[in-house]
């Protein structure tokens, strides 16, 4: 083509508050910085705009605000209304691509809006991309009941299909054998590829020394004692109640480790009465994502053990990335696409390990601690938010040279 992509992406929430719309953000200002043309986001759900949706200038995200007109309500509403934006932007804007995260309902929505744009003449490709827990509970929990093949369905009208991981794209083809048969499910196989993540700059620059340590005293956490972080959701398929075990082991030997666990949601109950006996934890909700940095920054090792959970099981693990980016080594469950996004054997746990042999483990990652953080460095470089958005553009560029083409 003879100037650079420009593409609409739909994500789940307004940027900021889904892990997966932050990602679709951090790509678009990758494609926007590659390319050298603004990108377009149409997110929906929020009950208004926020401050924090604004992307700069390079991204224009278009937001589909939950009104008397757009309510989410049974009959779709608010999906109808998000499909129509993405049609006034392509009409708008020179767009040559859709890309969605997430089949359900994204998919569904960029294909009935492909099909208005074609009315006027515009034929954009269509870019789809399977996600966490998207394949696991809409998809794969929902083949007797046959929403698993409407999905599906969707999912394989796109010009371009993606995934987030290997272990993501595997359960995804599993279940269009079980919808479809062994013949649609290998011709599947054969149009996925695979789009890891990718990570802005600012997530491999540490903070400085000063604003690093005022952020830590600001958690209530001593700067110049050792810090084991767990950073995500405070879900229970993140696995938090095995780091109070771990905690529990550390203060016993009477370890110098400061055990943090913070995310967003709420503090489960029995985890407020437990983080009370143990000193050596906090746990902390809506933390800032500048102190959030901090904190990782300055963790000498992430504890990372997700366990599997009806209708989730971690399909990547974003948050490794963030941690190795730092030089940060993890220690994870080797569970589902979390191999996929650390470098090695020596940054996993098995499903079945025991808190004793966590500990035992976290203390090898603690004494090692300087040469698995440059392995984790250099590993994390290749999951940078340019190899991403190239990777997007590799791909719906072959799409659109194959169309002329053909």
């Amino acid at each position: 083509m003879s100037r650079g992509l420009t593409l609409a992406t739909l994500s789940k929430y307004p940027p900021y508050r889904s892990g997966h719309a932050q990602q679709a953000l951090w790509n678009n200002r990758a494609l926007a910085r590659i390319t050298g043309n603004v990108q377009h986001q149409v997110t929906y759900c929020g009950t208004s705009h926020d401050p924090r949706d604004h992307a700069g200038n390079e991204v224009l995200v278009h937001h589909v605000g939950r009104t008397a007109q757009n309510r989410r309500a049974v009959d779709g509403h608010l999906v109808k209304a998000m499909s129509a934006e993405l049609v006034r932007v392509c009409l708008d804007f020179e767009v040559d691509a859709l890309l969605t995260y997430y089949v359900d309902p994204h998919a569904g929505a960029a294909n009935r809006a492909a099909r208005a744009l074609a009315r006027y003449g515009k034929r954009p490709a269509v870019v789809h991309s399977i996600e966490g827990s998207d394949v696991l509970n809409s998809i794969c929990e929902h083949v007797d009941d046959k929403q698993a093949a409407l999905l599906i369905a969707d999912f394989l009208d796109a010009d371009v299909l993606c995934s987030v991981s290997r272990y993501t794209a595997d359960r995804f083809v599993r279940a269009v054998e079980s919808s479809y048969g062994g013949q649609v499910a290998e011709a599947a196989a054969k149009r996925i590829h695979i789009r890891y993540p990718g990570l802005p700059d600012v997530a491999f620059t540490p903070p400085a020394r000063r604003t690093r340590d005022s952020d830590l005293a600001s958690l209530g956490l001593d700067p110049q004692r050792p810090i084991v972080s767990s950073i995500g959701r405070l879900s229970p398929e993140k696995g938090n109640t095995l780091v109070v075990d771990v905690a529990e082991f550390a203060l016993f030997e009477k370890s110098p480790v400061q055990f943090v666990i913070a995310g967003s949601g709420e503090i489960d109950p029995e985890l407020k009465r437990r983080r009370e006996k143990l000193p050596n934890l906090f746990v902390m909700n809506d933390v800032s994502s500048t102190s959030l940095h901090s904190l990782r920054a300055a963790s000498t090792a992430a504890l990372l053990p997700t366990r599997e959970v009806p209708g989730f099981t971690e399909t990547f693990c974003i948050s490794a990335l963030e941690y190795a980016a730092l030089g940060v080594p993890v220690l994870a469950t080797r569970l589902g696409g979390v191999p996929e996004a650390v470098p090695d054997d020596d940054f996993l746990a098995e499903t079945t390990s025991l808190p004793s042999e966590w500990w035992a483990r976290l203390k090898r990652t603690l004494a090692r601690r300087e040469y698995m953080g440059e392995v984790a460095r250099a590993f994390a470089r290749s999951f940078d938010d340019t190899a991403s958005a190239s990777r997007i553009i590799e791909l719906t560029t072959t799409s659109l040279v194959e169309r002329e083409s053909a």
